[in-house]
């Protein structure tokens, strides 16, 4: 690949993801510093910023996906519509995230948020270093999934 299309790549999949990256990691942040600063377990506080991060992210994109479709139906039926927006945007989402999703979930996400704080201070400096090192691995897989979604998926 040339420079400029790797250039270009770059581009594109930080417009794509950066929003979401955002929403998710200020969200991951406030649940957890909150639940840590009520509760002082890192375990409970993990938990927190693995929920809150997921509420951002994905709520990002499946707001968009479903705008996105809608816009495109608006001339068809209502019944047929919601059919078509529905179906078209999990299937974009499932094949962007889904094994993305299952590595990260189970491998990664929650034991890097969790050891990180206790040895990165302070607690939310800590916690982002976790999550940066989960993301990492995160996007190396959602990226090949962008890019399945775009060459197999026309919707």
């Amino acid at each position: 690949m040339s420079r400029a299309k790797a250039k270009g790549k770059i581009k594109e999949w930080l417009r794509h993801y950066v929003i979401a990256e955002l929403l998710g990691t200020l969200i991951a942040l406030a649940f957890a510093w909150a639940t840590y600063a009520h509760t002082h377990s890192y375990a409970a506080a993990a938990g927190a910023g693995f929920v809150g991060e997921g509420i951002g992210f994905y709520g990002y994109f499946i707001t968009t996906e479903l705008w996105k479709h809608g816009l495109r139906t608006q001339g068809v039926p209502f019944h047929k519509r919601l059919a078509i927006i529905f179906t078209s945007s999990s299937t974009n989402l499932l094949v962007e995230f889904a094994p993305a999703e299952l590595f990260d979930n189970i491998f990664i996400r929650p034991f890097a948020m969790y050891l990180a704080p206790q040895y990165i201070k302070p607690y939310a400096l800590g916690f982002i270093a976790g999550k940066f090192i989960a993301d990492i691995l995160f996007y190396t897989f959602a990226i090949l999934g962008y890019e399945t979604r775009k060459r197999w998926l026309k919707h």
